[in-house]
């Protein structure tokens, strides 16, 4: 007995590597660029999160509670006066 492999043999077996192959360095490429991606995302996060709020949403909300203080204070104006009209006409208001 020996132990050489016919060319057919070979042939196949070299054919059935080739596929595996490049599959293999793909995937280890796809594994390598996801990891750069993942680390550029986590970074990203960081820096995001360490903000205090994004400069235009503190600015907005500034605003907003600016407009809401002024609001509040309209309503009580006019809360105090409709309870004035009340009492002078004797109407029963609600």
């Amino acid at each position: 007995m020996t132990n050489r492999l016919d060319p057919s043999t070979l042939i196949k077996v070299a054919l059935w590597c080739i596929p595996v192959l490049f599959g293999l360095g793909a995937m280890y490429q796809t594994m390598l660029g996801s990891s750069s991606d993942v680390a550029t995302v986590v970074a990203d996060l960081d820096n995001h999160e360490s903000l205090d709020s994004h400069p235009v949403t503190g600015a907005k909300l500034e605003t907003i509670v600016v407009e809401q203080r002024a609001l509040r204070d309209d309503v009580a104006e006019q809360a105090i006066s409709i309870a004035a009209i009340c009492q002078a006409t004797g109407a029963q208001c609600r």
